[in-house]
């Protein structure tokens, strides 16, 4: 269910970026289809040949453990030509645990999350941690393995009123008369490949834009491929810092995602959408099927999707 949506603002005129032709960086992107076909990825722009097969959106490793891909493809809208690429979102139908299995990952209808034990989630009560409260409501459901991220991508896509909002004049956060609202109200289904609950939302703002954060994902083979920042999103009308070209929100986010993956190499800007300087043999020319497995290492698995603490 999403209730309180708006269309999304501009930018005022100073930052406006459309003369920058580049690849990386921060881009205002709108949506124009998820999980497209061939022929749909065609009439964008990729050359793909008539015989080839059909684009899969779903995989099951070697121990039966299913992933879904969640492909929305998204015009620049800051380049002339407004090229088009492929944010891909990774879904799976597991709920989300702590590494010792004693802490479930609960969201609210407002995209908080938080950890609690198996006597708060059973008993709806708020998550109590070390230096208090955790901040989210006690209308809270378990979290699966990408729903945070798709839940913030449309709470950003689809204006929703916010929670709270910041008083400049009294320096205080203070809340909103009627904030939206953001749930995924059939989480199987859209691991199953139907997308239709997520077509239906965007379907709410056909014409709004959101802001991501463009990157370059280079595999230890030395394949490289678009990617993007899936741990934050910027709102439209947002501007960045006059002194620094950046976004503040961007660069925080940046910087904690560099911290928990140590070991992987992601080419990020803050900056505004430009090229990505490679020599053509170390790009992936719109890849389609040519995605890196999914890493089981990371995959938290139950069977159980309502109640998470019943196996215990």
């Amino acid at each position: 269910m999403i209730s309180n949506t708006s269309k999304s603002k501009n930018a005022p005129s100073g930052a406006d970026f459309s003369d920058i032709r580049k690849f990386i960086g921060v881009a205002s992107i709108n949506v124009l289809a998820v999980n497209p076909n061939n022929s749909k990825l065609r009439s964008y722009g990729w050359t793909i040949p008539e015989d080839a097969d059909e684009p899969k959106y779903q995989t099951v490793d070697s121990e039966g453990r299913k992933s879904a891909r969640l492909r929305l493809l998204a015009q620049i809208n800051d380049l002339d030509e407004k090229p088009v690429v492929a944010l891909d979102f990774w879904v799976r139908p597991d709920v989300m645990f702590n590494k010792d299995q004693t802490k479930c990952k609960v969201i609210d209808p407002y995209g908080r999350t938080a950890y609690g034990t198996k006597s708060e989630v059973q008993a709806h009560q708020i998550p109590q941690y070390a230096n208090g409260p955790a901040n989210i409501s006690p209308n809270y459901k378990p979290c699966h393995n990408g729903e945070e991220e798709i839940v913030n991508f449309l709470i950003k896509y689809l204006n929703v009123t916010p929670l709270q909002i910041f008083d400049r004049v009294k320096q205080t956060w203070i809340p909103t008369k009627d904030p939206g609202t953001v749930t995924i109200d059939n989480w199987k289904r859209l691991c199953d490949g139907d997308t239709s609950e997520i077509n239906a939302a965007l379907a709410l703002q056909p014409d709004n834009r959101v802001k991501v954060v463009l990157g370059i994902r280079t595999t230890d083979d030395n394949k490289s491929y678009q990617t993007f920042l899936s741990t934050a999103f910027i709102g439209n009308g947002a501007v960045p810092n006059r002194d620094t070209g950046e976004y503040a929100s961007a660069r925080k986010a940046i910087d904690r995602w560099a911290e928990g993956h140590p070991n992987t190499t992601i080419d990020f800007s803050a900056l505004p959408v430009h090229e990505w300087n490679v020599t053509a043999t170390e790009v992936k020319e719109n890849p389609v099927n040519d995605l890196p497995d999914f890493n089981s290492s990371e995959y938290t698995r139950t069977d159980v999707e309502d109640l998470p603490f019943a196996t215990f």
